[in-house]
């Protein structure tokens, strides 16, 4: 009796390792009893295992001539490991996962003498695609499958999308994952097309697989040209070698683009391929978190049995390869018509940069057309100068005593909604305010209108000296500071993280009119102190070097507050109409002459009159000694005058500082609230009469002589002696009826 216990104790045991074995290989016990029963609208594969399909790492795909196993490394990239090493199509991985996840049961094929004549039709016997994938179990190398399956051919049926009116294509399947079921399911989803060339198309097609952000560093070499380029800290890109300068960034971004869409025709055994013995160009690629670069090579281009496609061969440093990869457009020899709709069909519909980021993103890469030489990639701009990082700009005459304007920024305020303003002084004059579309006009031009060339440039560390006197650099006509806004760097202060300001290094331009050395023609150049290139710059950049005051100059031609007008007369007809204004009570009275005519004043029209004032803007600033304004001005045809009460509030802030130092209670939070005195104290100072001074601003305006398609007329502020240009348009709108005829 005991003897019959221990042996039913030891075949328990048994059954459970059996058990056990084969629930960790297939991950269900349904291969030993059999028991599972698909229904129509169900997933292949349960819940459970769908989850687990994010965790594969492991899949073995075979069919009746070869098989392929395939691992996912450390970085998250498949690899096929077996028969040969090469990097597997991550859009076929992608297509694979998807499928076995999202298939559902559509029918089921009981195996009777009927389906057995079917079977050809169904391909899971004769042409079939074994699948396994698995996800890892405990240590090194121990996987767990959690789906098998064979693929036959696609079914006529079409499946339909739930919540959708899409349909879907079916395929044969057939699993033994779940029991011993030998029928034949036909399933939703369709992922034939990955085999179409056998399991050799599983290789990835694309020679360079690598994540654009995190490439630090390319090189490419070309026979004995090294040209290798970096990835600054603020995601654009300079050129270390041959030469020290800006990179085009939105061209070494097509170069990126198109690397990473190279995509082969063919990839093959490099045993059957004879490569030819000198590659036309190398490009290496440093990505952060490889051990080594990426290196892809490229041989001579070629046409193969004389067509009309130019094909190049390929390979990497990491994968046992040999890529064809097309060279050039397929030229096309049927005939003009042909060309010319392949003309219209080239149209761009987008302006050129969207159409090359579109072009690069969905069609093919052609290798002739990426761009690798210097001048291809070198930036092409005189300054990469962002215009909302500067702070002050110098422009200066090295042979003039007074020739300088200073433009300076004054940083405005976001909270409040004030904006930043430019300021402008010639040399020993105190600072106004600068138009501000001038000042960008000007900082734009600087650092977005390309250079007609680059003439010279120097290797690094050689000395720019020689260069610069042969394009007469040495001697600039004019010299640019441009002085960029501080920036806040943190720092450790007595044990206190804190920010502190720190400013940064002025650049400096030169530029001069000088001989071209190869032609003697009279050309512009320029370069920056430092670099080591010299540029042939466009006129439409040196058109905006002025050094005239008036060309800074704000627009506005007057400036003053509403509330300081006392008198405004108009000097447009026989006999001057003279205005006083009452701002408190918002009132007009009029008279011409002597004689009263305030019922007859429309105050609605002189106050809007009085606002029209402060918004006129002069076309162009003139020189004070304007021949032509002086004599169109000797009589002008109307006059427009303005006194004015201005109070000097310029004691106000100082009385406000002392009273509030005196009803502060000593601490930081006293000093910054507003206690009662202190409302009282300003309550005084808005009722108090401050201090005035008149002061009087008068327009004089005359049309220009002679005859023009577009007449103007000239203006002068005849107390300071300044001349301007108004439009026909805004000198009419100085004669508008204030009075009622």
């Amino acid at each position: 009796m005991r003897i019959i216990y221990t042996i039913a104790l030891a075949l328990l045991a048994a059954v459970v390792t059996v058990l056990a074995v084969f629930q960790a290989v297939d991950g269900n016990l349904s291969r030993i009893t059999g028991i599972y029963r698909f229904r129509a609208g169900m997933p292949l594969f349960s819940g459970e295992n769908t989850k687990k399909l994010h965790d594969v790492c492991w899949m073995r795909i075979s069919d009746l001539h070869d098989k392929i196993e395939c691992e996912r490394d450390a970085m998250g990239v498949w690899w096929i490991r077996q028969p040969f090493v090469d990097r597997m199509a991550p859009e076929a991985v992608q297509a694979i996962l998807n499928f076995t996840a999202n298939a559902k049961v559509v029918s089921s094929l009981e195996r009777n003498e009927e389906t057995k004549k079917y079977m050809r039709e169904y391909g899971v016997e004769t042409s079939p695609i074994h699948v396994t994938l698995k996800v890892p179990q405990g240590e090194k190398d121990d996987y767990t499958t959690v789906a098998r399956y064979t693929m036959g051919n696609t079914s006529p049926w079409l499946a339909e999308v739930e919540d959708s009116e899409a349909l879907l294509p079916t395929t044969y399947l057939r699993t033994n994952f779940y029991g011993r079921d030998k029928r034949v399911h036909v399933v939703s989803g369709n992922i034939l097309n990955h085999f179409k060339n056998g399991l050799m198309s599983l290789r990835d097609p694309r020679p360079l697989l690598f994540d654009q952000e995190q490439l630090q560093e390319i090189t490419i070499i070309c026979g004995e040209q090294t040209l290798r380029l970096q990835r600054t800290e603020t995601e654009s890109w300079s050129i270390l070698s041959p030469v020290i300068t800006a990179a085009d960034t939105e061209k070494v971004n097509q170069l990126v683009q198109g690397l990473s869409n190279l995509t082969a025709i063919r990839v093959e055994d490099p045993e059957s391929i004879d490569l030819p013995d000198t590659p036309q160009l190398r490009i290496c690629l440093s990505v952060h978190g490889y051990d080594k670069p990426m290196e892809l090579t490229l041989y001579p281009a070629f046409r193969k049995d004389a067509g009309d496609q130019m094909l190049c061969y390929a390979t990497v440093n990491d994968r046992r390869a040999v890529f064809t990869l097309q060279a050039d457009r397929r030229v096309l020899r049927k005939g003009s018509y042909s060309n010319l709709v392949n003309a219209i069909c080239d149209l761009p519909v987008l302006p050129d940069k969207a159409l090359a980021q579109v072009r690069l993103q969905n069609s093919t890469t052609y290798t002739n057309e990426l761009p690798v030489s210097l001048e291809q990639l070198r930036s092409l701009k005189f300054a990469d100068v962002d215009a909302a990082d500067v702070s002050r700009v110098v422009l200066r005459t090295s042979n003039a005593v007074n020739g300088s304007i200073r433009l300076m920024m004054v940083p405005g305020d976001k909270d409040s909604q004030v904006g930043d303003m430019w300021l402008y002084a010639a040399s020993g004059e105190p600072f106004r305010k600068a138009d501000s579309a001038a000042v960008m006009r000007f900082l734009n031009g600087l650092s977005e209108i390309p250079v007609q060339e680059v003439v010279a440039d120097a290797a690094p560390g050689e000395d720019m000296g020689p260069l610069k006197h042969l394009y007469g650099l040495n001697e600039p006509r004019y010299i640019i500071y441009v002085l960029p806004r501080p920036c806040v760097v943190r720092a450790t202060l007595f044990g206190h993280d804190l920010p502190l300001v720190k400013d940064r290094s002025p650049r400096v331009f030169l530029i001069r009119r000088h001989p071209d050395p190869a032609t003697g023609r009279m050309s512009w150049f320029g370069m920056e102190e430092g670099a080591n290139s010299i540029c042939r710059l466009s006129t439409k950049f040196t058109r905006l070097l002025a050094l005239r005051p008036e060309k800074w100059k704000e627009k506005q031609v007057l400036s003053f507050p509403i509330s300081a007008v006392r008198k405004l007369t108009l000097g447009f007809q026989q006999a001057p109409l003279e205005l006083d204004f009452d701002y408190i009570d918002e009132s007009w009275k009029g008279s011409i002459n002597g004689e009263d005519v305030t019922p007859r004043v429309n105050p609605h029209r002189a106050t809007h009159y009085i606002r029209n004032l402060l918004k006129l803007k002069a076309n162009q600033w003139l020189e004070y000694n304007d021949t032509d304004a002086q004599a169109a001005l000797q009589n002008p045809v109307f006059s427009v005058k303005l006194e004015l009460e201005i109070t000097d509030y310029s004691d106000a802030e100082s009385s406000i500082v002392e009273q509030q130092n005196e009803s502060a209670a000593g601490t930081p939070e006293d000093m910054l609230s507003e206690t009662d005195e202190f409302d009282q104290h300003l309550r005084e100072l808005a009722l108090a009469e401050r201090k005035t001074h008149k002061e009087t601003r008068t327009l004089e305006i005359s049309p220009a002589q002679g005859d023009s398609d577009k007449p103007f007329f000239y203006g002068r502020i005849a107390e300071t002696g300044e001349l301007f240009i108004l439009s026909f348009d805004d000198a009419q709108g100085l004669a508008g009826d204030i009075i009622d005829m």
